[in-house]
């Protein structure tokens, strides 16, 4: 009866979950960002062809947008778009689906960490654990980052089953294993944790019994790592390593420390997101709900205070390397790079809770935290699906999908899309178009081709079917028979006056902003006498 009642509680949770992750995927976030789109073209181009977009076939990395992204995602994308086709919500499912699935061992770790006191609190940490504003925003997202989670939690559950059940140290490892083929972080996080584990948990792991599942572990991580051992010596395996590169030894450490007292300050993790990245963030939200910032600190104490015992110990040494990757991996902080911190932040939440549950009692903490969870849901749906909508959709690349209906409509036109602002705005182009992949592979660059772990010339232009996609040169574009599409600083009221260009196109955001415009050229009255056809 216990068991069947754990199973519908955890079912109510799932499907709660799946509504909210799965509501409109297709319009939030507002667009199509190009790190989705560049992810799904090379699906698309990959199931079509076999070799990605620059013709390099089954790729161990793939070449995206100026970076190389470890290539699970997008091999996992192609049997589904098989299936599905390529609209948005396709690729964001995927994530959806792994937010879900990170749920159910969520639940499996915490049950078994045995640190919580009130039953009911097991349930109600996962509860919020699931409406959290962090996992809520990567499991709407079209690309790597949740999948890359999802496995790197499970192999998490099943390094600590280890600790009383070994077999389970290979499943751990195949999962852990496979993290590091989905996104860079896991590349870095992986081995750091996995080290760790060994280092802290010795006692219980070099026990005679366990040897051979050990050894078989390490067999099993050795022959699946061979990819990654085959390109880790080429500039594309450290391509996130920015951190590291040009600066004194003191002033890397000092940005580091720095870094991470930025992450886990309670200001960025509950009331305001430091993240400069528009596309990272939600109006009016952080990753966790403003009000969980009492049961955290709570929980930060608890911690301290039961440190000695093996759940404590085992969630204390992934709080401390879940943000190894990201202080690493760049100047700027980056959340997406630090969604691992989600669980363990979750698990210490949900101990602060258990506190104040036990103070309280059921009669007072029940109605209390009804409220606080419609609290939550009302602030989420504020922020994310009201004002997200329409204050992030040109952060989201608002209106490639209409644009592109306008190029198609204009079969005869030449088109030249400025992206002075957006210079990897190709790749959405190619993506709304559905423009052939072979096509692309034979027009793109031999020089792109070339080497193509060490090789990473920039791009700034690129030519594909009856369109160009560049920055505008107003000494030889107006006087060409085409259109010029651009926003309103790229092409000014006064710049269109002056090259006598007819105004054809417009489309605004929500919030009445011009995003894009497009204008006829007129050669014979610009260009008189040096007509360019």
């Amino acid at each position: 009866m216990k068991k069947k009642f754990s199973i519908i509680w955890v079912l109510l949770i799932l499907i709660f979950a799946a509504f909210v992750y799965f509501y409109k995927l297709n319009d939030i976030p507002n667009g199509f960002y190009v790190d989705e789109a560049a992810v799904a073209y090379n699906a698309y181009s990959i199931l079509q062809t076999g070799r990605d977009i620059f013709a390099q076939p089954y790729p161990i990395l793939f070449r995206l947008l100026g970076s190389y992204t470890p290539p699970l995602f997008i091999y996992f994308s192609v049997p589904i778009i098989y299936f599905f086709g390529m609209a948005p919500q396709v690729f964001r499912g995927i994530s959806a689906l792994s937010a879900l699935v990170s749920i159910i061992f969520f639940f499996l770790l915490t049950k078994r960490l045995k640190i919580f006191k009130s039953l009911p609190v097991l349930y109600l940490a996962t509860f919020f654990y699931a409406i959290s504003p962090w996992l809520i925003f990567n499991a709407r997202l079209g690309y790597e980052t949740t999948l890359a989670y999802l496995l790197f939690n499970v192999g998490v559950y099943f390094l600590f089953s280890a600790l009383t059940s070994p077999k389970d140290f290979l499943r751990g490892s195949i999962f852990l294993s496979l993290a590091t083929y989905t996104a860079h972080t896991q590349r870095y996080l992986v081995p750091i944790f996995l080290s760790f584990y060994l280092l802290v948990f010795r006692k219980f792991i070099f026990r005679k019994e366990n040897i051979k599942y050990l050894k078989l572990s390490f067999l099993v991580i050795l022959l699946t790592q061979i990819p990654n051992i085959l390109v880790l010596s080429t500039p594309a395996f450290w391509v996130k390593n920015e951190r590291l590169m040009g600066q004194p030894l003191g002033q890397i450490l000092m940005d580091i420390i720095n870094q991470a007292f930025i992450y886990l300050s309670p200001r960025n993790l509950f009331y305001e997101l430091n993240d400069i990245d528009m596309q990272h963030t939600v109006p009016g939200i952080s990753v966790i709900y403003n009000w969980m910032v009492i049961p955290y600190l709570i929980g930060v104490y608890l911690f301290f205070k039961n440190i000695k015992k093996v759940g404590f110990k085992f969630i204390a040494l992934l709080f401390s390397v879940s943000l190894v990757p990201a202080v690493f991996s760049g100047q700027f902080i980056s959340i997406q790079r630090a969604l691992p911190l989600l669980l363990p932040l979750s698990v210490v939440i949900g101990l602060g809770i258990d506190y104040i549950w036990q103070k309280l009692r059921s009669k007072y903490a029940i109605p209390i935290f009804i409220l606080l969870s419609f609290y939550s849901l009302i602030l989420l749906y504020r922020s994310y699906f009201v004002l997200f909508l329409k204050e992030r959709a040109i952060a989201w690349n608002y209106g490639y999908s209409q644009l592109t209906d306008f190029i198609k409509q204009n079969p005869g036109s030449n088109f030249v899309i400025d992206n002075s602002r957006n210079p990897r705005n190709y790749i959405l182009l190619l993506y709304y178009l559905k423009y052939p992949p072979a096509m692309y592979q034979n027009e793109v660059s031999s020089i792109y081709k070339i080497d193509y772990y060490r090789s990473l010339p920039s791009e700034d232009s690129y030519k594909f079917s009856n369109v160009e996609v560049r920055a505008i040169d107003w000494k030889t574009d107006p006087c060409r028979q085409q259109l010029l599409i651009g926003d309103e600083i790229s092409i000014s009221e006064g710049q269109a006056k002056e090259h006598e260009l007819i105004k054809v196109y417009e489309l605004k955001d929500y919030q009445g902003r011009i995003i894009f415009q497009g204008f006829k050229t007129n050669p014979e009255k610009k260009c008189a006498k040096n007509i360019m056809i």
